[in-house]
Order: structure tokens, then C-alpha cells, then sequence
């Protein structure tokens, strides 16, 4: 049997599924569940996992080893995704990023399977096309949030401070991971990460794209509410209504239905917002959002 180089170490860091696992919070019974398929991956087919890694953005592979070993796909998906996760140690080293980054990016990890748990009642990952993106540090976590540079909206403008900003300039993105309250000291403490993450200067312009700045949050969420002092701190220059939207599951969970009678009740997020669908006829929807960021505050 040939020796495994997944999961007992990587040969370049030395760590371990194990360490991986500990420093992510991933929960013990998931890494119970994915370690013997990872252990059979790196025994038996080493180069079939290499090939996954060489071409990631295809999730049919990973379909189908799991098939060939036998495995339950969402299952065989996490145990993947740990072995690569390990790998992506020695890039993100090569790249001068410092742990705590690759720590705070590989809990992605975390985050989906614990929504895989919550949505399909099992150990497992699916969100493969996001987390490749972590992978290659395309997109990386520096405390509370996530970021990377995009180009600005296209056909927008927006100025401000002496500031213009215009279609296909280069912004840094925000994403939010739901695996903890937008604290707004801790948001504060990531915009200040993220602007010396990616070295800016002066005036940075800082753009988020998300349900969470839709602008009908502020007809129902409470003037307490975190999320509005999220959406607080950016112009809005685009919002739009949508029946039934997609983006409902982010908060309700997926389900067959989201006839605002039939949701779930059990936080005050969900009980406000299921009172305003049942108002709206099930309007949600989604909004673009800019600031302007000097190192340390948002610029009025």
C-alpha cells in the first residue's frame, strides 16, 4: 500500500487533517466522518486527487471518485476539499500571508458544511464553486469578513470626497460569511485589515453587493438592528425588488415553499421579515452598495 501523503501531513507545512480541522473549528464528528474517505483518497488514488487540484473548477470529478470509492458525494466533496485545503497552506506562505489569513479562509470549510448539516441532514460540503475561490486566495478572510478586488459596477458612477469612482475600476469586494453577528467593531476591524491587506492609500473604495443592503431592510428591521448598521455605513446607489427571491434561503433555509405563513418564526430575523413578506406579497431583494475608507474610518 503506498504511504498516504494526505491526510497524516503535508510534506511542505507538516500539518495535519487533524491540526487543520482544530484550527478551522471544524466540528470533531465532521472530520470522524470525512477522515477515512480523505485516508482512502490519499492511499489509492494520490493522482486522481492531483488531477481534482490541477483542474478545480470542475465538480465532476470529485462526483465521481466519490462514486468509484463508493462514498456519499457531499462527504467525499469535504474530504476533498481538507486535503486541498491543506495544500493551499503552501501557497498562501509563498504569497507572504501570514496563518492567521489561511486559518480565517479555510473556515469556509466550516461554514458550508455546517449549512450542508442544516439544509441536507448530513456530514458533508457542496459549495465547491465558492471555495475554490479560497483555494487559490482569490478571495480571502481577514477577520469578520471576506474580500477581493473587483471591478466596479459597470455603467455606474459615484463620487464622493473628491473621490469618482466609474465602471471597471478596481474596488475591494466584501463578503460576509454567516457564521457569527455583524458586530460593528469587528466590521470596522476587518475594512482595517482588508486596507492594508491590499497596501491602499488615501481614500479607499470599498463595495458590497447583497440582500443584506436591500433597501427594504430598513422598512421592518429595528433601529437596534446590526444589519442596519452595516447597511448604515454605505451609499446604496442600487436596490432592487424581487418576488420569491432566491436569496430567501439565506435566511428560512431552502424549502419547497417560502409562503410567508409557512415560515419558520424562531428569531427575530426571521419573525420581522416573514411579518414584511406577508405585507409585500413576498417582495425581497437585493442592493449595491460604495463607501469611501482611510485606514481607519469611513470617510462622510
Amino acid at each position: 500500500m503506498k504511504k498516504p501523503v494526505f491526510p497524516e501531513t503535508d510534506p511542505v507545512t507538516g500539518e495535519s487533517l487533524a491540526d487543520l480541522a482544530a484550527r478551522i473549528g471544524l466540528p470533531a464528528e465532521y472530520l470522524a466522518a470525512a477522515a477515512p474517505v480523505a485516508c482512502r483518497i490519499a492511499q489509492s488514488c494520490p493522482e486522481r486527487l492531483q488531477e481534482i487540484a490541477e483542474d478545480f473548477h470542475r465538480t465532476e470529478p470529485i462526483h465521481a471518485l466519490a462514486d468509484e470509492l463508493g462514498a456519499e458525494r457531499d462527504l467525499t466533496m469535504l474530504a476533498v476539499g481538507l486535503l486541498l485545503g491543506l495544500r493551499a497552506h503552501a501557497l498562501y506562505r509563498d504569497r507572504g500571508m501570514d496563518d492567521e489569513v489561511y486559518y480565517a479562509s479555510m473556515r469556509e470549510l466550516t461554514v458550508w458544511s455546517k449549512t450542508c448539516m442544516r439544509e441536507r441532514g448530513h456530514v458533508g460540503f457542496y459549495e465547491w464553486n465558492w471555495f475554490i475561490n479560497f483555494l487559490d486566495a482569490s478571495i480571502v478572510r481577514l477577520g469578520r469578513l471576506e474580500f477581493h478586488e473587483v471591478p466596479f459596477r459597470r455603467g455606474a458612477i459615484w463620487t464622493k470626497a473628491g473621490v469618482t469612482v466609474k465602471g471597471g475600476d478596481k474596488v475591494i469586494n466584501i463578503h460576509i460569511p454567516e457564521d457569527g453577528p455583524l458586530d460593528p467593531d469587528a466590521v470596522t476591524d476587518a475594512l482595517r485589515r482588508a486596507y492594508r491587506y491590499f497596501g491602499r492609500s488615501g481614500s479607499a473604495v470599498f463595495v458590497c453587493d447583497s440582500w443584506l443592503l436591500w433597501r427594504g431592510n430598513y422598512d421592518f428591521l429595528p433601529q437596534t438592528s446590526r444589519i442596519r448598521a452595516f447597511m448604515d455605513r454605505f451609499d446604496i446607489i442600487f436596490s432592487e425588488d424581487v418576488k420569491n427571491s432566491h436569496d430567501l434561503w439565506r435566511v428560512f433555509g431552502h424549502r419547497d415553499s417560502y409562503d410567508p405563513a409557512s415560515l419558520p418564526r424562531d428569531t427575530g430575523l426571521r419573525r420581522t421579515m416573514a411579518d414584511h413578506l406577508a405585507k409585500t406579497g413576498g417582495v425581497m431583494g437585493s442592493g449595491y452598495g460604495v463607501f469611501l475608507f482611510d485606514g481607519e474610518r469611513i470617510i462622510p
